[in-house]
């Protein structure tokens, strides 16, 4: 077996050098000023344990205040800030027991301002505001019965000669933090940042700070928490800009060497048995009923080339919808079996899994290979009588779900792994499949088309092979959108086509039965009675969820794809792998609640066939801009790469892969769709540097 790989990081750390730990022998945030022990609970809450991490707890924004200098006095005002020198001309103090604040008159250059304090202890607090006195302060100006107003201002008392001419300099607020002052964590940041950013370790090797112009980790930080004079904005709204990508390239980057150490660590062992003998899948491939495409043909040859070495392949096959994938899989585990060794072809559902096992049927038949099937519903006996033939070698190839990882499987040599929609398994899962075999190959395949930056994110120790071009002869699903007021117009639609052609129709609704948790949401079971008793009565309609055993699912779609049934009303287990070439027309139910990709998935059942098909998207009452953002973009195309990216923008990279177990790394600063451009420079300068070393 190969080394473990290494561990994948995610939010940028810190860290000091050898020299310097002596000189920081405690990081505790209880050694800087005005931190005590309710502070440092606060602070901690927000994952702040020491020094190094508040070093990365950056500024949300920067305010401009100003320092005076000698000359005539002058008042400065930003749209909601201001910094002046008044003079003491009254003092109003709280009445006992009352509501009133405490109030300091001032009178700046013939102005009239108040200073306000609510719920502040009186005693001693006027002491230092004498009639007469010279108050230097700043704060938020509010207009309180015309005259100019501050609550809870900064204020001090300066020497009455104090006069001057403000010179800009920007203050960071950090915010965000309940019962912490922003003096204190302000003051707290800069101490720990004056006396650690000198001694951190420099994170980036030198060459490609010159390369991309970025500072060193010291100078970022230093520009960040504005520890340096400002005399020139503009040139410091550039620095910062720096700072903040010096940081982001960083994660980034750190990230990117890690995959690229896994990647190397994966196929240093080099025990991936060869697959040089291509004559099985020639054979398949001239078997076929049609032409590969060109994208096609080049992921074969591709996969083909990978499989010939002791280096383990480790690919992501991405593919629209329809596109092709599962022959390409299929050529792959052709070309292994006839090298001696076994195929696992692994998918995340029941139904998936039997789609895949008809396709075996189909493109092996006649070739001399067997095959097998494992799932968590099978009987005892043919659970036993899979588990033999796959560790006695009886079995080249099996098809199955999670059950393939579970206690109890072995296999005679297996040589090739094929796993569909990758991201719908867990890291571990994924893991443990892997040790199955000695190094085997690797091919995971998605029909779910994912933006590259999210792809390097989350697969960045995998090589990517992408297959655009659809099979000729499909035509384009036409998309509609329609609201639930025009209901009875869409069924009349159904039933007129259905009986004129004898095309087949799917209506896809979110729940299985009636919740009183979610309000107006269409169920299977519900709709499909109601259906099979008024607009569509006397069509042949079948039912499919996710709570039906895996046997009668299996046969409810072997009826629907042999033509027993005109309509299957379902869940969203269909999204993915069904294929029945005669289903023409996609009723998606409360479509507003289902994501892009997941649209676009549910659409692409239909259009399989040399029919027209469309696809009629059913809106509930009270669109979110979000949702009518993404009902748009379905109607305006059916690109699903294109479809991917704006799914991207819209939900974010979490929710858009639909499960935290996915592998998706926690960015600090990062931001894998505004800043993709930074992710694509950290690969290419991790993989340069880190394969470049392997090679040698």
């Amino acid at each position: 077996m190969s080394e473990p790989a290494p561990t994948i990081p995610g939010r940028l750390t810190l860290e000091l050098g050898e020299s310097a730990s002596a000189q920081a022998k405690n990081l505790g945030l209880r050694n800087l000023k005005g931190i005590g022990p309710k502070t440092e609970k606060k602070l901690n809450e927000r994952g702040i344990s020491d020094q190094l991490e508040l070093l990365l707890y950056v500024p949300r924004k920067y305010r401009p205040t100003y320092r005076f200098q000698p000359g005539p006095m002058m008042v400065r005002e930003s749209a909601e800030w201001i910094e002046a020198i008044g003079r003491v001309v009254g003092v109003i103090p709280p009445k006992l027991h009352g509501r009133a604040p405490f109030e300091v008159r001032l009178d700046v250059d013939g102005a009239d301002f108040k200073l306000l304090w609510f719920h502040l202890p009186y005693r001693g607090f006027d002491r230092p505001f004498k009639p007469g006195k010279s108050v230097h302060f700043e704060g938020k100006v509010e207009y309180r019965q015309a005259v100019a107003s501050l609550s809870h201002p900064t204020a001090k008392v300066v020497d009455s000669t104090t006069r001057g001419t403000p010179a800009t300099e920007l203050v960071p607020v950090y915010g965000g933090i309940e019962d912490i002052g922003e003096s204190i964590l302000s003051r707290a940041v800069a101490e720990a940042c004056e006396n650690l950013s000198p001694l951190l370790v420099e994170g980036l090797p030198g060459s490609l700070l010159q390369d991309h112009n970025l500072p060193t980790i010291e100078d970022a930080l230093r520009t960040i928490h504005v520890l340096d004079p400002v005399d020139d904005l503009d040139a410091f709204r550039q620095q910062l800009q720096k700072a903040r990508e010096r940081l982001i390239f960083q994660e980034f980057f750190d990230l990117q060497t890690a995959m690229a150490h896994r990647y190397v660590a994966e196929r240093r062992a080099a025990k991936a048995t060869p697959c040089s003998e291509r004559d099985l899948g020639r054979e398949m491939v001239r078997n076929l009923p049609f032409q590969l495409t060109g994208d096609q043909r080049e992921a074969i040859a591709t996969i083909a080339d990978e499989l010939d070495s002791r280096i383990p392949m480790r690919r992501l096959l991405q593919g629209d919808v329809g596109s092709g994938k599962t022959v390409v899989a299929l050529m792959a585990a052709a070309i292994a079996i006839a090298n001696g060794v076994q195929v696992a072809m692994m998918a995340p559902t029941d139904i998936l899994a039997r789609q895949h096992l008809r396709r075996v049927a189909e493109f092996f038949d006649g070739l001399g290979i067997t095959w097998t099937h494992l799932s968590g519903s099978q009987g005892a006996a043919d659970r036993r009588e899979t588990l033999q033939q796959l560790k006695s070698g009886a079995a080249n190839l099996v098809v199955g779900t999670h059950a393939l990882f579970q206690e109890g499987v072995e296999f005679n040599d297996l040589g090739l792994i094929i796993v569909d929609e990758e991201h719908k398994f867990g890291v571990e899962q994924r893991q443990a499949l892997m040790q199955l075999g000695r190094d085997p190959h690797l091919l995971a395949m998605t029909a779910t088309p994912i933006p590259r930056s999210l792809a390097h994110a989350v697969f960045g120790d995998r090589d990517l092979t992408l297959i655009r071009e659809k099979p000729p002869g499909r035509k384009p699903i036409r998309t509609v959108l329609r609201d639930r007021s025009r209901a009875s117009k869409i069924y009349d639609y159904v039933r007129d086509r259905v009986k004129s052609t004898g095309d087949q129709a799917y209506f896809v609704y979110p729940l299985v039965e009636a919740s009183e948790a979610v309000a107006n949401r269409r169920n299977v079971m519900d709709s499909a009675q109601e259906l099979a008793n008024g607009p569509l009565k006397g069509l042949r309609m079948g039912i499919l969820h996710g709570r039906m055993d895996a046997d009668a699912k299996d046969a409810v779609m072997t009826r629907f794809s042999r033509g027993e049934l005109d309509i299957l009303c379902a869940t969203t287990v269909i999204e993915v792998g069904v294929d029945v070439p005669n289903a023409t027309i996609m009723v998606i139910e409360n479509a507003e609640i289902f994501g892009l990709s997941q649209l676009h998935q549910l659409r692409g059942r239909v259009g399989r066939g040399e029919s027209e098909s469309m696809c009629i998207l059913v809106a509930g009452y009270g669109l979110t801009d979000d949702a009518a953002q993404r009902l748009r973009a379905m109607i305006e195309t059916d690109d699903g790469f294109q479809l991917a990216e704006t799914d991207l923008r819209i939900r974010g990279p979490g929710e858009f892969l639909g499960m935290k177990q996915a592998g998706l790394p926690e960015f600090r600063f990062g931001d894998i769709l505004r800043d993709a451009s930074w992710l694509q420079t950290a690969r290419k300068d991790a993989r340069r540097l880190i394969l470049g070393d392997a090679a040698r």
